[in-house]
């Protein structure tokens, strides 16, 4: 088996197509229709959000999976040991089990 020394480069995402899990600051104001700072005055109503637990939630999860790598490097050493020392078992049934079940999770 040939020696590769070039490690495999990986590009992070694009943290332009990333969305941020960071909440909009803005979460209040008056409607355009009317510029008078006291809204009982306009008749104008102010926009409100609120977030519900689980968007909370899902805000809290998405920013501990964003600080979790995203190549395990640990593992990929080992991998690379055991093929260096030719002790990697490749297990062909387990493979086509994999295969097929993502075939039939895709139909």
């Amino acid at each position: 088996m040939k020696n590769v020394d070039n490690p495999v480069s990986i590009k992070p995402t694009r943290p332009d197509m990333n969305q941020s899990s960071a909440p909009t600051t803005r979460v209040s104001g008056a409607s355009e229709a009317g510029l008078s700072k006291d809204p009982s005055a306009s008749g104008v109503s102010k926009d409100t959000v609120t977030l519900t637990n689980s968007a909370a939630e899902m805000l809290k999860l998405e920013e501990r999976l964003a600080s979790i790598p995203d190549i395990d490097d640990a593992r990929v050493a080992a991998i690379k040991q055991q093929i260096e020392n030719n002790d990697y078992q490749i297990d062909p049934d387990k493979i086509v089990d994999s295969l097929l079940n993502i075939e039939k999770d895709l139909g």
